[in-house]
C-alpha cells in the first residue's frame, strides 16, 4: 500500500500570510495576493507531525492539536504552525490532511474541502462530493465535522451553500451543520479574502483564503473547488 498523500495549510491572519501545501505545488497568499513557489515543497512526516520545506522561502512544522477525523478517503488535524515563510515568522493555526484513497475523478462532478478554524481546538472542516451527472448541491455527499475544543462533535446532516463568480470562483459560503438532539442548525459565514486557480493535471482547482464567523467568532480557514478541466458550469 503507498503512503497516504499529505496536505497542509496554514492561517496567519497576524502577519496576513497564509499557505496550501501538497506534492507537486505549493501557493503562498500574502495579503490579497497569491502565487505559487517555485520549488515543490518537500514534506516529511515524523512522530506524527509534519515538517515542510521550499527552497529558501518557507520552512515550516505542523504539530498536531486534535485528533483525525475521517472525511472519507481521507483525514484531517487540526495543528499548530511554526516556522518561517517568505522572510516572516508564523506562528498559527492549520491543518494537516492524509489522503489514502483518491478522489475517482471518471465518477465525480466537483469536489470541495472547506476548513474554519478559529483557534488551534475549535473549527468546522468539510468535504463536499458532487457525483458525475447530478444537479446542483443537493445531491453531494457531504461529510462534516465540528470540533469544540479539539475533540469532534457528532454531525448528523450538514450543507455548503455557495456564490460564485461568473469564472466559478467561490466568493462567498454559508455552513449548516445539524447536531443531534438539536432543533436548529448551527452557522457560519465566510467571504473570500485571496484566492488563486490552478490548471493540474486535467483538473481545474480553486484555491481560496476565508474570513469566517460563527456564533460571534471570527475565524479563517480555506476553500477549494476541484472539477475537471472543462468549461464551468454551476456548482
Amino acid at each position: 500500500m503507498s503512503d497516504p498523500v499529505v496536505s497542509l495549510a496554514f492561517f496567519d491572519g497576524e502577519r496576513e500570510v497564509h499557505g496550501s501545501l501538497r506534492s507537486g505545488v505549493a501557493v503562498l497568499f500574502e495579503g490579497e495576493g497569491g502565487r505559487t513557489l517555485d520549488e515543490p515543497p518537500e514534506i516529511e512526516r515524523h512522530e506524527g507531525s509534519w515538517r515542510a520545506t521550499s527552497g529558501e522561502e518557507l520552512d515550516l512544522a505542523f504539530e498536531p492539536t486534535s485528533p483525525a477525523v475521517d472525511l472519507g478517503g481521507a483525514t484531517a488535524r487540526l495543528c499548530r504552525v511554526r516556522g518561517r515563510v517568505a522572510g516572516t515568522e508564523v506562528d498559527c493555526p492549520g491543518t494537516a490532511g492524509e489522503t489514502s484513497t483518491p478522489p475517482e475523478w471518471s465518477e465525480l462532478d466537483a469536489l470541495r474541502t472547506v476548513s474554519a478554524l478559529f483557534d488551534e481546538g475549535n473549527a468546522v472542516l468539510a468535504v463536499a462530493r458532487r457525483p458525475r451527472g447530478s444537479f446542483g448541491h443537493g445531491q453531494e455527499l457531504i461529510t462534516a465535522h465540528l470540533l469544540t475544543a479539539g475533540e469532534p462533535v457528532a454531525v448528523e446532516d450538514s450543507r455548503i451553500s455557495t456564490v460564485y463568480d461568473g469564472e466559478g470562483r467561490q466568493r462567498s459560503a454559508g455552513l449548516e451543520l445539524w447536531l443531534p438532539a438539536e432543533d436548529f442548525p448551527r452557522r457560519a459565514s465566510g467571504t473570500v479574502r485571496a484566492g488563486l486557480s490552478l490548471s493540474l493535471e486535467g483538473l481545474r482547482v480553486h484555491v481560496a483564503v476565508f474570513d469566517w464567523r460563527m456564533e460571534g467568532r471570527d475565524g479563517l480557514g480555506a476553500y477549494e473547488v476541484t472539477v475537471r478541466d472543462e468549461p464551468a458550469s454551476a456548482a
